[in-house]
C-alpha cells in the first residue's frame, strides 16, 4: 500500500483592533549578535555494516536563556529546534548518504535554519549472511513558546513594527519515520525555521519519507519494500488572546500511517505558523 499525505497547519490569531500591526501565530525570533553555521556531507557504503547517528538541538532567545523557565511577562521567547537519526544497517549490502545544514542566522520566507536530506539502500543479501535487517529513526522537532507584548518604539525584541500585539503563544510540533527492514530504498528530507529578523517570517516545518524496493518498478509490489514502517506527525498549537494570558486557540493533531510485509510507504507534512 502506497500512502501520500500533505499536511499544512495554519494558525492565524484574531486581529487586535486599535492596533497598526496584525498578529500572527507562533512567531520566528531575532538571531543573536553572533551567528553560526555547520554542514556536514556524510557517504558510506559497505558489505556488512553500517551505523549512523545525528542529534542536533538549536535553542534561540530574545532574552537569557539561562533563567528560563519561566519567561519574562514582556514578550520574551523561545524557539527548538530539535533533530535526531539513527540508523543500524547490520549483515547486508548498504549504501547511506546524508547532507545536514545548520544555520543560525536570520532567515527569510524562503530560508531554513535546519535542513537535512538522505538517502539510504539497504538489501539482507548482499552479503550472502543471513539474519541481516536494517533499524533507522528519524525525527524532527519545532518549540516555539513566548509571552504576550505590545511590540511599540523603544521595545523591539522581535523587530516587529511599532504598536503590534503580539499574543502569547506555544506551538510544538514533531514529525518522523522509523523502520525495521530486510529491503528498502529511503529518502527522507526534513527542514525547519524558527529565527528571523520579522514576525512576518512564519515559522515552519517540514518532513517527507519514501519507503519503496530497491529498483522497484512503480505499482509492481512484487520488488516493494520487504519489513514494517511507519510515518507520522504530531503537533499541539496553544494561540492567545491579544497581550493577555487568555487561551484562544488549542488544537492537538496526530496522524501515524503504517505498512508492513511487501509495501511501499510515503508521507509529505508541512507545518507553518502564518
Amino acid at each position: 500500500m502506497k500512502t501520500k499525505l500533505f499536511i499544512v497547519l495554519i494558525i492565524i490569531p484574531l486581529l487586535m483592533i486599535g492596533f497598526c500591526g496584525t498578529a500572527t501565530g507562533a512567531r520566528t525570533i531575532p538571531a543573536s549578535n553572533e551567528t553560526a553555521r555547520i554542514t556536514v556531507t556524510t557517504s558510506a557504503a559497505a558489505i556488512g555494516s553500517v551505523t549512523a547517528h545525528t542529534e542536533i538541538v538549536y535553542v534561540q532567545g530574545n532574552g537569557n536563556l539561562t533563567d528560563n523557565p519561566p519567561l519574562g511577562a514582556d514578550g520574551e521567547g523561545q524557539s527548538t529546534i530539535s533533530y535526531r537519526e539513527d540508523t543500524m544497517a547490520v549483515n547486508g549490502a548498504v549504501s547511506y548518504a546524508k547532507y545536514t545544514d545548520l544555520d543560525t542566522a536570520d532567515k527569510t520566507g524562503t530560508g531554513d535554519n535546519l535542513y537535512t536530506e538522505r538517502v539510504v539502500e539497504y538489501s539482507a543479501d548482499g552479503d550472502g549472511q543471513t539474519g541481516g535487517r536494517m533499524l533507522s529513526d528519524e525525527s524532527i522537532l519545532v518549540d516555539v513558546v513566548a509571552t504576550g507584548t505590545v511590540d511599540s518604539v523603544g521595545c523591539c525584541p522581535w523587530g516587529a513594527d511599532q504598536d503590534q500585539v503580539l499574543p502569547a503563544t506555544h506551538d510544538t510540533v514533531v514529525a518522523g519515520s522509523s523502520m525495521d527492514v530486510t529491503e528498502a530504498s529511503v529518502t527522507s528530507q526534513s527542514s525547519a525555521r524558527t529565527t528571523s529578523s520579522s514576525v512576518d517570517t512564519p515559522v515552519e516545518l517540514s518532513y517527507s519519507a519514501d519507503i519503496r524496493g530497491i529498483n522497484q518498478t512503480p505499482g509492481d509490489m512484487n520488488e516493494a519494500a520487504v519489513g514494517s514502517a511507519t510515518i507520522y506527525v504530531d503537533a499541539h498549537l496553544q494561540e492567545g488572546l491579544g497581550n493577555e494570558t487568555a487561551k484562544g486557540t488549542d488544537v492537538t493533531y496526530s496522524d501515524v500511517t503504517s505498512a508492513s510485509g511487501l509495501f511501499d510507504l510515503a508521507k509529505d507534512i508541512t507545518y507553518t505558523s502564518a
